[in-house]
């Protein structure tokens, strides 16, 4: 079996409870993206022209519409890019935790209850051993046959598409 694949899966694996608060987080970005208000436009309109530039107060250049709409146009299109971005974000982390859900339930009972155990509910290996009645030995030879198995069921995934 190639091991660069079952690295890959045990990366997946250990870091499952990162994506799923990453997923949390970005879900609440996309319900609640910040903004560019036009407070910040305005603020940022002010700072290019200093008290000092020699206008005078009160004084509005027959420029000042077709800027403001420019940086209303572009706050609207920085929004815009960062909820794509989010999303993107999203997708790639919310397409990969149900399949390496589905592949662990593809395994033998056994196999399911240790992976589970030790990488979604941080059960350590001990306590493991200890539900199933083995040595801690044993449950880190079922983890590693069980990496195996899902190492060729990504790899097999891979040729398909």
């Amino acid at each position: 079996m190639n091991t660069d694949m079952k690295k890959y899966v045990e990366s997946l694996l250990e870091s499952y409870h990162k994506r799923e608060r990453e997923i949390a987080i970005l879900r609440f970005e996309l319900s609640a993206p910040a903004q560019i208000t036009e407070q910040e436009m305005i603020d940022t309109m002010l700072f290019a022209h200093p008290d000092d530039s020699g206008h005078t107060e009160g004084h509005i250049s027959d420029k000042t519409p077709y800027i403001a709409l420019g940086h209303q146009e572009r706050a609207a299109q920085l929004n815009a890019e960062t909820i794509k971005e989010i999303s993107k974000e999203l997708l790639e982390r919310v397409q990969t935790q149900p399949r390496l859900e589905y592949y662990v339930s593809l395994l033998e009972h056994r196999q399911q209850c240790v992976l589970c155990q030790t990488y979604f509910e941080r059960v350590t290996q001990e306590a493991v051993a200890k539900e199933l009645g083995v040595t801690v030995r044993t449950v880190q030879d079922i983890k590693a046959k069980a990496i195996g198995e899902l190492a060729e069921m990504y790899s097999f995934s891979e040729k398909v598409k």
